[in-house]
C-alpha cells in the first residue's frame, strides 16, 4: 500500500413551421393550394398527430390522408407519410404592417420566416426579388408584431457578474449578434452585472425559473453533506518497482514518455488537486493509493491484504480485465469500484460504476440531436458515406431519410470522387454529409473535398456517430473540419471558461504545469464521486442525484442490465473554426463546478 502524501512527492421539433394567419387589424395572407410540385417523406415522431404533421407543412390533414390512405386509421411512431407540397399564391387580404429586417450573419430564410411567424412563401410573396440565399445586411420587408405576441415569444435574463458574451453563448446560446439584435441598447457597450436581457423562449427553456428571472440550477456543492469524511482508494498501475531511481537518465526518460506510469501519476495528480477543493470546501477526504502494476498477481494481493470495507468506493483499476476482477471481489463488501479510463465494455458486476459513456451512449445522442435537425429544417439535402464497419448506421440513417444519396468509397482506396459529391451538393438546401468511417485514407480525402466544396451559397456540414481518434492525426486539416462545421458525439468538452482558466493557473502553481487531459478526468471522477457519497451516504445513493457536470465532464449513471452502471452523460460538440462549441439540445440543465 502507497499512502498518498508518499507518492505526492513523485509527482510532477420538433419546431413548427408557424403558418401566421393575419389577424382582423394585421397583416392576412390566405395560402392557396395550386399545383402539386413534388412530395417529401415524413417519419412520424412520438406523439405527433395528423394535425401537427398538417401545421408543420401548411396542409391539411385531408391532403395528407389523400396521400396515404392508411393514415385514415392513425398513425405510428416510426410511420413514413407522403407530404405533397404545392406551387403557392399568397395573397394579402388587407393593408398590413409592414416592418425591416437586417439580415445578419448565418441567417437563412427559414430563421427569418420563423422569427416573424411566417412562411417562407409568405416571406417571398413580400420580397419579390428574394432568392434562395441571404446577403449580409439586406433588408427585408416583414409583418410588424403586436407587443402582446412579442411578449409571449420572450423571457428575461440578469447578466451575472463576471459574464461576458462568451460566457452567455455558452449559457444561452445566443451570440453577440444575436443578443444586440434582440436588445438593440447593447450596440457599442459593455455587458454590465445586473442588466437584464431579453431571450427567446427557446433559450429560456433551458434555464430554471426563480421569480421572473432566470438562474442556472445549482450544484451538488450547494447541497448538505451528511457524509463529513469520505473515503476513497485508488488503484492504478504506477509500476513504480520498474523505475530504476538511480539511474537519473532512465527515470528521466519514464517519466516524460507517455505511458501507463505518467498516465496514472496525471490521474492521481488530479485527484490529489480535487481532494484539496473538497477539503476547503468542507469535506474531508481520505485518499489511499494501490500500485497495481498492471499485474493480475498484485491485483490479487491487494484484494486479498487490505480490508476494502472501510472504502466508500475504489477508482480504478486503469484496466478492463483488472476493473472486472476488483468489481467481482468487492461484491462481498458492497463497495463500489469507478473504472476511470477504460473506453471499451468490460464484464460488469453489481458494484461496477463506468464513467466513460459506451459507443452506444454516444451513437443515441447523435441520434436525438439529427432528430432536432430533421424537426426543424424541411428536406435537406442528406449524403451518406460510410464503410463495410458501419452498415448499421448507414441503414438507420438510411431509414431516416429515404431520399438520402448513399455514396460508397472506392473499395481498394477508400477515396469518393469530387465530381459525384459536387453534382450532389445544392446551393438551395441546408447540405448534410454523414461520414461514418474510422478510415484514414477517406476521413482526410472527405474533410478536404468538403472543405473546397463549401461556398458563401452552398453550405455543408459534416456529421459523425463516432469521432475516432482517426481524426486527431495530423493529416486531417483541423482548419477544415471546423470550416464544414464538424458535429459529432464526445465524452468530454474542453471549455475555456473562467473556471477552467483559474484552475489550470492553480494547478500550474501546485505542480509546475499545466494538466493535461488525464489530469482533468482524475479531479472530474474524485470531485463526482466524493459529493455523491457526502450528498447522499453512498455512491449507490448518489445515482439518484442525476445529472452533474465537473470542468470537462459530465457523470449521469444508469442501471445496466447485467449490474452495475454505466455513464450516458454525453455532449454534441461542433467545431467552428479552431474552438470545439457544444451544441445544446432544449431542456437540458446540468449542475457545475463553482469557483472555489
Amino acid at each position: 500500500m502507497i499512502l498518498a502524501q508518499n507518492l505526492q512527492q513523485l509527482l510532477s421539433g420538433s419546431k413548427r413551421l408557424i403558418v401566421f394567419v393575419f389577424a382582423l387589424f394585421c397583416f392576412v395572407g390566405v395560402a392557396q393550394q395550386g399545383d402539386l410540385s413534388h412530395f417529401v417523406v415524413h417519419k412520424v415522431k412520438k406523439k405527433e398527430t395528423l394535425e401537427v404533421i398538417a401545421a408543420r407543412y401548411d396542409i391539411t390533414t385531408e391532403q395528407i390522408i389523400a396521400h396515404n390512405p392508411f393514415a385514415s386509421k392513425g398513425i405510428r411512431k416510426r410511420d413514413k407519410l407522403k407530404i405533397p407540397r404545392y406551387k403557392k399564391v399568397v395573397k394579402i387580404a388587407s393593408a398590413p404592417a409592414f416592418g425591416e429586417h437586417v439580415v445578419t450573419p448565418k441567417e437563412t430564410l427559414w430563421r427569418v420566416a420563423y422569427m416573424y411567424g411566417v412562411s417562407i412563401d409568405s416571406l417571398r410573396v413580400l420580397n419579390p426579388k428574394l432568392g434562395d440565399t441571404l446577403s449580409i445586411g439586406a433588408l427585408l420587408k416583414v409583418p410588424l408584431k403586436s407587443a402582446e405576441e412579442n411578449v409571449a415569444q420572450f423571457n428575461y435574463y440578469t447578466v451575472q457578474p463576471r459574464e461576458g458574451y462568451y460566457r452567455l453563448e455558452q449559457k444561452l446560446g445566443l451570440n453577440r449578434q444575436q443578443l444586440e439584435a434582440l436588445n438593440p441598447e447593447l450596440v457599442g457597450v459593455d455587458l454590465q452585472a445586473g442588466m437584464v436581457l431579453k431571450i427567446s423562449k427557446i433559450q429560456a427553456d433551458t434555464l430554471l425559473h426563480e421569480n421572473t428571472q432566470l438562474i442556472s440550477k445549482p450544484s451538488f456543492w450547494d447541497s448538505t453533506f451528511v457524509t463529513p469524511v469520505v473515503r476513497i482508494a485508488l488503484m492504478a498501475p504506477f509500476r513504480l518497482p520498474r523505475i530504476e531511481l538511480d539511474s537519473l537518465m532512465q527515470t528521466e526518460k519514464t517519466l516524460t514518455e507517455r505511458n501507463l506510469t505518467t498516465v496514472a501519476l496525471d490521474f492521481y495528480a488530479g485527484m490529489l488537486f480535487a481532494a484539496d477543493s473538497l477539503n476547503t470546501a468542507g469535506l474531508s477526504v481520505e485518499l489511499t493509493v494501490f500500485d497495481t502494476e498492471n499485474q493480475r498477481h498484485i491485483v490479487e494481493q491487494i484484494l486479498n491484504q487490505h480490508d476494502f470495507a472501510q472504502f466508500d468506493a475504489v477508482i480504478g483499476p486503469f484496466t478492463p480485465g483488472n476493473v472486472s476482477r476488483v468489481s467481482q471481489a468487492l461484491i462481498f463488501f458492497n463497495t463500489p469500484v469507478v473504472s476511470p479510463l477504460t473506453p471499451r465494455n468490460f464484464q460488469s458486476y453489481k458494484t461496477s460504476f463506468n464513467s466513460i459513456p459506451s459507443k452506444e451512449s454516444l451513437s443515441k445522442r447523435i441520434a436525438t440531436y439529427i432528430d432536432s435537425l430533421d424537426a426543424t429544417v424541411e428536406n435537406p439535402c442528406i449524403l451518406i458515406i460510410s464503410d463495410e464497419k458501419n452498415r448499421k448506421t448507414e441503414l438507420s440513417l438510411q431509414e431516416q431519410f429515404p431520399l438520402a444519396e448513399i455514396i460508397r468509397p472506392d473499395e481498394r482506396f477508400g477515396f469518393v470522387a469530387p465530381d459525384v459529391v459536387d453534382s450532389l451538393l445544392t446551393p438551395t438546401r441546408p447540405n448534410w454529409v454523414f461520414l461514418e468511417s474510422e478510415d484514414l485514407n477517406l476521413v482526410t480525402s472527405m474533410t478536404s473535398m468538403l472543405n473546397a466544396q463549401q461556398r458563401d451559397d452552398r453550405q455543408v456540414q459534416l456529421i459523425t456517430h463516432y469521432r475516432s481518434a482517426t481524426y486527431d492525426d495530423p493529416n486531417v486539416s483541423q482548419e477544415h473540419l471546423g470550416n464544414v462545421r464538424f458535429t459529432y458525439p464526445s465524452n468530454f468538452h474542453i471549455k475555456q471558461d473562467s473556471t477552467r482558466l483559474k484552475f489550470d493557473a492553480s494547478y500550474k502553481t501546485r505542480f509546475g504545469k499545466v494538466p493535461n487531459r488525464t489530469a482533468v478526468k482524475g479531479f472530474d471522477v474524485m470531485i463526482d464521486v466524493a459529493l455523491r457519497i457526502a450528498v447522499k451516504r453512498s455512491l449507490y445513493d448518489g445515482v439518484s442525484l442525476g445529472l452533474g457536470e465537473q470542468l470537462q465532464h459530465r457523470f449521469e449513471y444508469t442501471p445496466i442490465p447485467n449490474g452495475g452502471y454505466e455513464n450516458t452523460a454525453t455532449y454534441i460538440i461542433q467545431q467552428q473554426g479552431f474552438e470545439m462549441i457544444e451544441i445544446k439540445p432544449p431542456n437540458i440543465v446540468v449542475d457545475s463546478l463553482q469557483s472555489r
